[in-house]
């Protein structure tokens, strides 16, 4: 249904065109009526004009009493009959007594008649004071025969059909609305119809195609964000559930030991065991806390401050913490570093990404194996083991160990949180599996890529790649 508001679309198109219609067909009405009216008076002009010339015909070759007298006979009851000499008296008239006329030799139409031999106007007269048409012909003796009649002018003939003026008008009023109504239901029909749903499948006109294209845009990106939206919450349950189920393991553990302790049923001599079982789970649990907050930060935290962080000094100090847990399973650390290799970014989280990737290897290589850490300032173009090529500008740390390796199938989803390859070796090497998730967070953060591969002598091999200062 239209909408005849101010301000609707409806509303003003509705009103351009009653306007419009309106102003056409009231300037048409009367612009007919005008003509209608000229032309009747034209013929009218013409008539009295021809009847004029037939009484002068009548009026030839008689002497001036003739002339009086054959006037005089003629029966004229609506038609004024004037007979003027040369210079203006009236010799005769049938309204009105020719001794109290004025002289006519400025009558527009006498002027008319004595300088062109016929004449015909429209004016008021002096003697009656009416509108009255004159129509005026010169004789063969000088003399001007003059025929007049009372005529209705423009205003009065209007004047007088007030009643039919007042009916037209309100037929047009009514035309009016009822083709602005149609034409405006016409020109909004694809307007009040259009499917936002699916905007480009829309016959509309030309001119609100790029608005359409527009829409279906910002449709096409509203869904793209409810389904990243639907994933980071489904992500999110799948996190609070692993988290919850990762707890509920040590949390059991601890549990049922002390309540062993508790009632006695442990042997003194395994007190020292079943504590240490404890305290290895409890530091598991801390572990998993601690990422899940880390986690939890880099989740919440938006632009951070970028501040200059030495990455050589950074992998230094991480295989300094390591070194002993390393050595603990008779394992090497290979470091091989540039000096001064500055990056952008915050140094808690270039502490984190390079501690997870060593920590990683640690615990996922062999025993008696050799991991490998290196770093690199990039400042040539050319092409990498990998396949990639190095950019000018960038750092490139490489993490790697002589372990089992990572399956290709798997390698795109070891960053995911607590996704683990090997679920069983992975409880044995105490991880947590959040450690690549983190590495992953912190490398973007830098604005960087991380990416895994197999080593040149077997193992898995991690490559981050981050821009220089």
């Amino acid at each position: 249904m239209l909408k005849f508001g101010r301000n609707t679309l409806f509303g003003k198109i509705f009103a351009v065109l009653f306007a419009i219609s309106f102003v056409v067909m009231a300037s048409s009405t009367f612009a007919a009526t005008t003509a209608s009216f000229s032309s009747y008076e034209n013929e009218a002009e013409n008539a009295l004009l021809s009847q004029t010339n037939s009484f002068a015909n009548l009026l030839k070759d008689k002497t001036d009493e003739e002339r009086l007298a054959f006037l005089d006979k003629i029966p004229m009851a609506d038609v004024r009959c004037t007979l003027i000499a040369r210079d203006g008296t009236v010799l005769y008239d049938n309204w009105a007594d020719p001794k109290k006329m004025g002289n006519h030799a400025s009558r527009q139409e006498v002027v008319q008649a004595l300088t062109q031999g016929s004449a015909s106007t429209m004016r008021r007269s002096e003697t009656v004071g009416q509108d009255t048409l004159y129509a005026a012909i010169q004789l063969d003796n000088g003399e001007v025969l003059r025929l007049a009649e009372t005529r209705t002018s423009m205003a009065s003939f209007l004047g007088g059909m007030t009643v039919q003026l007042g009916i037209s008008l309100g037929v047009i009023v009514f035309l009016s609305f009822l083709a602005s109504s149609l034409l405006t239901a016409r020109i909004t029909r694809p307007l009040r119809h259009i499917d936002l749903s699916h905007p480009l499948d829309n016959d509309v006109y030309q001119e609100m195609r790029p608005l359409l294209a527009r829409v279906d845009e910002q449709r096409c990106e509203l869904e793209c964000q409810n389904a990243e939206l639907e994933r980071a919450m489904e992500a999110r349950r799948e996190f609070t559930g692993n988290v919850s189920h990762e707890m509920k393991t040590p949390l059991q553990v601890i549990g049922g030991y002390a309540e062993l302790m508790e009632y006695g049923v442990v042997k003194p001599e395994d007190n020292a065991r079943f504590a240490g079982l404890i305290r290895e789970e409890a530091t598991r649990m801390r572990e998993l806390i601690d990422d899940v907050l880390t986690l939890s930060r880099l989740d919440e935290q938006g632009q951070q401050k970028l501040d200059p962080v030495d990455l050589s000094v950074v992998c230094r100090s991480v295989v300094d913490r390591l070194g002993s847990a390393a050595a603990e399973r008779e394992m090497k650390i290979d470091l091989d570093v540039d000096d001064n290799v500055i990056v952008l970014g915050a140094a808690s989280l270039a502490q984190q990404m390079v501690y997870n990737l060593v920590d990683n290897a640690v615990r996922y290589n062999r025993e008696g194996g050799v991991i490998s850490v290196s770093l690199r300032a990039l400042t040539d173009v050319e092409p990498t083991e990998v396949g990639a090529s190095k950019a000018k500008g960038t750092v490139e740390l490489v993490v790697s160990d002589q372990g089992r390796g990572i399956p290709e199938e798997y390698r795109s989803r070891i960053f995911e949180r607590f996704y683990r390859v090997d679920v069983s070796h992975s409880r044995e090497t105490g991880g947590t599996g959040l450690g690549l998730a983190i590495v992953k967070h912190a490398v973007c953060a830098f604005g960087g890529q991380v990416s895994v591969d197999d080593a040149p002598g077997g193992g898995a091999r991690f490559t981050v790649r981050i821009p220089l200062a």
